[in-house]
């Protein structure tokens, strides 16, 4: 996909975003809209995905560790075939499968529910060596918030994925969102 389709198939996911938030009177419209651009690029140009197979066992696979950035998720799903994107319209509505935190029973494309901050980082590198040790060559990308990587749990998985699933084999891991800026400070100074 050309940088030009991509920037225009973001613009469709915010729209969709917004049409959800508003449709729902509720939710995260700030995070989600922050995030169109970084999932627009995995879902349709650097993850090996189907919509038409959602479970298939060679997928890449995304865990939205910001689970209340949902709206963002669920667009770039129906935008990319998963539902149809009518179906935003439901976001937050009773019987609904499109519900506040990412449900990974109930929504085609979810491969993780998440929710309580500081745990999709955890999972994605499990899911990561998992990979690694069935021999599968699956990548795995998990999406953090700046208020979440704060958390002792998420700098553990970091280690954890950084030694044990790296070491070996070449990264299977895909981190993103790096703050600028966080409430401890500046990022580089962290390190």
């Amino acid at each position: 996909m050309e940088v030009l389709e991509l920037k225009k198939q973001a613009n469709e996911i915010r729209k969709g975003i917004v049409t959800a938030v508003h449709s729902a009177k509720s939710g995260h419209p700030g995070g989600s809209l922050s995030a169109a651009d970084i999932m627009t690029y995995l879902y349709f140009e650097e993850m090996n995905i189907d919509p038409a197979n959602p479970k298939k066992a060679d997928r890449d696979r995304f865990v939205l560790s910001k689970g209340h950035v949902a709206p963002a998720l669920y667009s770039t799903l129906a935008h990319r075939g998963y539902f149809p994107v009518e179906d935003l319209t439901t976001l937050r509505k009773v019987g609904s499968y499109l519900q506040g935190h990412p449900d990974m029973k109930g929504t085609p494309g979810v491969d993780m529910s998440s929710g309580s901050l500081g745990q999709g980082i955890s999972v994605a590198a499990g899911m990561a060596l998992s990979a690694k040790l069935s021999n599968e060559d699956y990548r795995v990308y998990t999406l953090l918030g700046d208020g979440e990587i704060q958390e002792g749990q998420v700098w553990e998985a970091a280690m954890f994925a950084g030694f044990v699933v790296f070491t070996y084999v070449p990264p299977q891991l895909g981190i993103f969102e790096k703050p600028a800026e966080t409430t401890a400070g500046s990022f580089k100074s962290l390190f």
